[in-house]
């Protein structure tokens, strides 16, 4: 049955599980209208074109991923600790079939940035202030720089999430997991100030990111 719109959600959906299924080169955007039960013009009023599409399914997918991250953080009695945080954020972010098929595919966007020096550089820069908010706080070793530790994590995150192994994901961030535990938490016994620290950074992208696909569409629809 073919509706005369849904909700931008519906979409995003489809179009995520069509990419993960299948691969972004190869999703079309009737496939996409398709599978959310809509005619393909209905796409055309929310997107540009596919590309646009794609940008607003990363920018979700990003959001779906740190709010998993805060849930799992906080359904956690350790996970204010620096190692803690590590396994859950990016246990998140694998649990995205989408958002990893379009890390490992090398035409798409998400892939470009992942290799771009600039946008890696600035993610390096986010992660060590982050670091060294949980320094002041006592979560993670003070005589660590976080600068080199944020840089080490971003390349080894880009490599697991571009490589994708299919099996031995969950031992591999469990062992980076446990090597942070003993290189650079601090072993207190509360870590609250460290759930804190991470759930006011983690919706401050929420929020950066929903604004940015609000903006999005609005711009693609004033261009029409």
């Amino acid at each position: 049955m073919v509706r005369p719109s849904v909700e931008t959600d519906v979409i995003l959906d489809a179009a995520a599980r069509l990419i993960a299924e299948q691969g972004f080169d190869s999703v079309r955007m009737d496939a996409i209208a398709a599978r959310a039960g809509v005619a393909k013009g209905v796409l055309y009023l929310r997107f540009a074109d596919k590309n646009a599409l794609l940008r607003a399914v990363v920018d979700r997918e990003l959001v779906l991923v740190t709010r998993r991250s805060i849930e799992l953080v906080e359904a956690d009695c350790h996970g204010g600790s620096f190692s803690r945080l590590y396994v859950h954020t990016v246990t998140a972010l694998h649990s995205r079939p989408a958002l990893l098929r379009l890390y490992q595919e090398p035409s798409t966007p998400l892939r470009g940035l992942a290799q771009d020096s600039e946008h890696v550089r600035a993610r390096e820069l986010l992660g060590a202030e982050f670091i060294r908010t949980l320094q002041a706080e006592g979560i993670v070793a003070a005589d660590l720089d976080a600068d080199v530790l944020a840089a080490n994590l971003t390349l080894w995150n880009q490599a697991l999430a571009t490589q994708a192994p299919t099996i031995g994901v969950d031992a591999l961030i469990l062992g980076m997991g446990a090597l942070l535990a003993r290189a650079a938490d601090t072993g207190a016994a509360d870590t609250t100030a460290g759930k804190h620290a991470f759930v006011a950074f983690a919706e401050a992208l929420i929020t950066e990111r929903e604004h940015r696909f609000a903006e999005a569409l609005i711009t693609e629809r004033e261009h029409r």
